[in-house]
């Protein structure tokens, strides 16, 4: 039914096909059909509950032309609400959730909110509508599946004008405003679903098609630990551990059996894929990754750590430390060697990420040795911060970067290709130059193209509000000025309101950041979930807009919200905790 702007609500979602996959009540393998009620529209609801594993159905919607695509949620009352969507011409299914939910309504509400999918050309079209669900076990019973929540009211059909959709095509033809890079760490969509097959790769990249994101960051590796089918380090799939601590982790190795017996490459998928939508695709890998802690420890059997102990990291006082050493050229050509692999597929870049679990480098043999030959003083005698020390530690990092350097350098000739460029995921100032990382030696000799600090904040905090310090900004935007080297800070946290990602972007852009990184973009599990702040993060590149919203008076980005009125033969407007 249309509204007063020509919007088209199909609020009974009841007419979805085919009908046997409808119930009155409620069923496993079926969708609940529910009777709804609100102060504008009622119709009739789709719900499926966490083990009712409901099947797609389709969606006819009987128009022509462009039309921008809402979808009314129904979340739960922790604010959790799923739906996975494709129409016909789609490549793969959208996971749309709403995110963190940034309303001031009560928890124990009932409303729908309405969620911006994307415009399309629906001429021709249906809609298919399924659950999110992750197989945890082999049989048929309700515990071998573990399902998202999801109600779904309506679908809201916007037409778009013949200068919308001009408008339209034009900002997507426009390359300035694409200055935002997502970060996928190439676990969490296993770790959440464990599904091995193409289309669970290809949903974590289709929601930045037509967005301001240029580049894609998608981990390769960890250590030794390798997440594409290859030869020079090991998958991880745990062979022979039975026990996991945490259900994900089971799925995520059970995944991995699965992508290597059907020889699938999730990241032979996952570059394709980002191709495909315009964005450049950049093998991303934590050179700490060889040994991890309880209870990760599923992950450490066959790692060089135990095969080469010779590597391993020591501390000022002699102890062993639960890390290989880049202090050992023998740990640096190894890893060379492991990128080299990954550089065979058509990347356009490799990037180190520095922000986990440094340090790389401490007082390993080869630097104590080094520093009492250059300097007649043996450095574990020293203060920890001696800036002798400090300074002369970095030549460890800076020798893996030369030689990454022209070890891609000689590929990329060998191939007759571009330049493979190479990123840092770096910390902050203090703590860049204590664990080793030499950023102006780096920057100097050419050895990264793009320089990504993760936040200003000690100890590589994820949780606090990064870069409120102006002058930890124009340290890192001074340090680039004048060189090849771009500069791209990382937006932490992860989760904010849409207002404050907005504010964020304007004022690092005032004080000279052209490029906005954003770690564990990962779909629905990330920051691309398609609730109120996905919706401005994913057009943060449009300086002009935020300026212009700013100069506005900040209004609400919140998205629209209807209160449910009755369900079924329950009438909402009674309050109904516990």
């Amino acid at each position: 039914m249309p509204d007063k702007d020509e919007a088209v609500y199909i609020s009974d979602l009841a007419r979805c096909q085919p009908q046997s996959l409808l119930s009155a009540t409620p069923k496993r393998g079926a969708w609940h059909v529910q009777p709804y009620e609100t102060a504008e529209l009622s119709g009739t609801l789709l719900s499926a509950g966490e083990e009712t594993a409901a099947p797609e159905v389709a969606l006819g919607l009987a128009l022509s032309g462009w039309h921008r695509i809402f979808v009314g949620v129904y979340p739960d009352h922790r604010g959790r609400g799923s739906i996975e969507l494709k129409l016909s011409g789609d490549p793969c299914f959208t996971h749309l959730n709403m995110g963190p939910d940034w309303s001031e309504s009560s928890p124990h509400g009932h409303n729908i909110y309405e969620l911006f999918w994307k415009d399309a050309d629906l001429t021709g079209q249906e809609m298919f509508v399924r659950q999110v669900c992750t197989p945890t076990g082999a049989s048929d019973e309700p515990a071998a599946v573990a399902c998202q929540r999801t109600k779904i009211a309506y679908v809201k059909l916007v037409p778009m004008s013949d200068d919308q959709v001009r408008e339209m095509e034009s900002e997507r033809q426009r390359t300035d405003t694409r200055r935002l890079f997502a970060h996928n760490d190439a676990h969490g969509y296993l770790y959440l679903y464990g599904t091995a097959t193409e289309e669970a790769v290809r949903n974590e990249i289709e929601p930045y098609r037509h967005t301001d994101f240029s580049r894609l960051y998608w981990e390769c590796g960890a250590g030794d630990s390798m997440f594409y089918l290859g030869q020079v380090g090991r998958l991880p799939t745990c062979d022979g551990i039975e026990d996991f601590d945490r259900q994900g982790d089971r799925l995520h190795a059970e995944t991995w059996r699965s992508f290597r017996d059907k020889q699938l490459d999730p990241f032979a998928v996952a570059l394709e894929a980002a191709h495909e939508i315009g964005l450049s695709f950049h093998a991303s890998y934590r050179p700490a990754g060889f040994f991890y802690p309880p209870p990760l420890e599923q992950w450490n059997p066959g790692s060089l750590y135990f095969s080469r102990p010779d590597l391993r990291m020591v501390g000022k006082d002699g102890r062993i430390a639960p890390r290989i050493s880049y202090a050992f050229a023998d740990t640096r050509r190894f890893v060379v060697n492991l990128l080299l692999e990954v550089a065979q597929h058509p990347v356009d870049g490799i990037c180190i990420l520095y922000n986990r679990r440094p340090p790389l480098v401490d007082y390993e043999p080869p630097l104590v040795e080094g520093f009492l030959e250059a300097h007649g003083e043996d450095p574990r005698r020293l203060a920890d911060d001696d800036p002798r020390w400090l300074a002369y530690r970095s030549i460890a990092l800076t020798a893996f970067h030369r030689e990454l350097r022209e070890a891609l350098d000689e590929l990329a000739r060998q191939q007759g290709r571009e330049r493979i460029v190479v990123s840092a995921c770096v910390l902050n100032r203090e703590e860049n130059f204590r664990n080793g990382l030499d950023l102006e030696s780096w920057i100097a000799e050419g050895l990264v193209d793009t320089l990504i600090p993760y936040t200003d904040l000690p100890g590589v905090d994820s949780i606090g509000m990064a870069w409120e310090d102006e002058e930890a900004i124009g340290y890192f935007v001074r340090l680039v000025e004048g060189t090849t080297c771009q500069l791209a800070l990382n937006v932490m946290p992860r989760h904010m309101p849409p207002e404050v990602f907005s504010r964020k972007a304007a004022s690092l852009y005032a004080q000279g950041v052209e490029n906005l990184f954003f770690w564990d973009s990962a779909g629905p599990s990330g920051r691309a979930h398609f609730g109120a702040s996905w919706n401005a993060l994913r057009h943060l590149g449009h300086r002009e807009e935020i300026e212009a919203w700013l100069r506005e008076g900040e209004p609400s980005l919140r998205i629209a919200s209807t209160q449910l009125r009755k369900l079924g033969d329950y009438d909402l407007t009674y309050q109904t905790p516990g």
